[in-house]
């Protein structure tokens, strides 16, 4: 086998793995997205106080104007990567919805 045909050979296994491992981050980040979800909806339902007990403080908290309140957790999960989870809870202090995205993505809708 010429060098050339070597090196062909090399790129394309090359090629094949990155494939493998793009493919497998690919699904780690759909498995992770589905269980941060579910854990999330668990919260629908439940009292703020609850959730506070569980993570401590929120780092801000904001009145809406029909009264309901917005809470904030900040996360750090790597270097530069940190994620916001909020919860929008009824004047009654029962969690109706949640956000959670990466705050270091410039843009990201929030």
């Amino acid at each position: 086998m010429t060098i050339r045909a070597q090196r062909r050979k090399a790129a394309s296994l090359l090629k094949h793995a990155l494939l493998v491992v793009l493919l497998a981050v690919t699904a780690i980040s759909i498995a992770c997205a589905d269980t941060r979800a579910k854990r999330m909806d668990a919260w629908r339902g439940r009292p703020i106080d609850d959730l506070i007990v569980q993570w401590g403080a929120p780092i801000s908290t904001a009145k809406l104007r029909d009264g309901r309140m917005v809470y904030s957790w900040i996360s750090v999960h790597s270097i530069g990567r940190n994620y916001r989870s909020s919860f929008t809870v009824t004047e009654d202090g029962i969690i109706e919805d949640w956000s959670y995205y990466d705050t270091s993505i410039p843009n990201y809708p929030k």
